[in-house]
């Protein structure tokens, strides 16, 4: 039997040993280069939101901001606190949930929407503005397409409209007659509109769509007790809350009974002058018109 020499099987286990001893080395130097790039990272200096006096519950951070009670500041990564807030625009309009004493890194738990912290809805309304509630069916309401936040238009429909230019006939109360106003005589062979509507207001803004400040319809009911299903249709709220100056207000709620109707704007919408009419020389099909011209009033266009 042929035996190997001894030399040769010394080299194989020097080799071996070498090979051994470069990926131990290479394996510790690994380690040693991710441990301190990890602690590099952790003493790394990072921009952050501090309080830097202090600031009562329910301050408002506009405020604090602009009273220096807030700051922008540098803190080591590694003693940043969970959810750190690291720009002002994160945190404006929102007020405090917490007293703070001033030292504190703000997080996103210390500053919440001002009815996060009191439960009102008043604070949805912009300055200068009241809320009013207005009842629309599906039809009226855009099919319950309208969602809080929305801008839409306001249209009345006058349920008692004179011929000739006469005066117009007073309100029927018994009739719930809550709009009328004087016609315009139609040219001849024009048309004559019974029932005219008119813009009562543009560009309102919807706080809320029944009881919700965020959700367009209600949850629909189970039938039967059965659990609902995705092809079950919800139930749109009729209810319509809309923020107006009070004068506005006023003339809304005076006019409630006529028949009210919503139209959706997009939202770059700018209210445009539409004069009431209750004639027309002809239907706007009957000119081959197109119905959108290349600039629309109220549009940017394409």
């Amino acid at each position: 039997m042929e035996r190997r020499p001894v030399s040769s099987r010394r080299t194989l286990i020097l080799i071996g040993a070498v090979v051994i001893g470069g990926l131990a080395a290479f394996l510790t130097l690994s380690y040693v280069r991710g441990v301190e790039n990890r602690s590099n990272e952790a003493g790394q200096l990072v921009d952050v939101v501090v309080v830097a006096g202090p600031i009562a519950k329910g301050t408002n951070a506009n405020e604090a901001i602009d009273g220096k009670l807030i700051v922008m500041d540098k803190r080591r990564r590694d003693d940043l606190p969970a959810n750190p807030v690291r720009r002002f625009a994160d945190i404006l309009g929102q007020v405090a949930a917490l007293d703070l004493g001033g030292g504190e890194v703000v997080t996103t738990s210390m500053f919440v929407p001002n009815t996060a912290l009191n439960g009102s809805k008043s604070a949805s309304l912009d300055k200068g503005n009241v809320a009013i509630t207005i009842s629309v069916d599906q039809a009226a309401g855009v099919a319950g397409l309208v969602q809080p936040g929305d801008s839409v238009n306001i249209l009345a429909r006058y349920c008692a409209v004179s011929g000739g230019g006469a005066a117009a006939p007073a309100a029927d109360a018994s009739s719930g007659c809550s709009l009328s106003r004087t016609g315009v005589p139609a040219p001849a062979n024009g048309v004559t509109i019974g029932s005219p509507a008119s813009y009562l207001f543009q560009a309102v803004k919807v706080l809320a769509v029944g009881q919700s400040l965020g959700q367009p319809v209600a949850a629909a009911e189970p039938v039967d007790g059965a659990a609902p299903t995705e092809t079950t249709t919800p139930q749109v709220s009729p209810l319509v809350t809309v923020q107006l100056p009070p004068a506005e207000a006023q003339l809304l709620a005076s006019v409630r009974d006529a028949d009210l109707y919503l139209t959706l704007n997009r939202p770059d919408y700018q209210p445009v002058p539409v004069p009431f009419s209750n004639s027309l020389p002809e239907l706007p099909g009957e000119t081959g018109l197109p119905t959108y011209p290349p600039t629309a009033p109220g549009t940017t266009g394409q």
